[in-house]
């Protein structure tokens, strides 16, 4: 059965650099890839920030 709100979800630890006045989110070398064909693409994130 096909259903139209199929989606994918990642879970990863990513770092938070800044380049030239943008701040980017890092994600890990094995997950760039499944990343990669999201280009342009609008996506929600969820970000989770553990107190240390």
């Amino acid at each position: 059965m096909w259903c139209p709100w199929m989606v994918s979800i990642y879970v990863f630890e990513a770092r938070v650099v800044k380049t030239s006045g943008k701040y980017l989110i890092y994600p890990p070398k094995e997950y760039q890839e499944k990343l990669k064909k999201l280009h342009g693409k609008k996506i929600k994130i969820v970000v989770i920030e553990e107190s240390n």
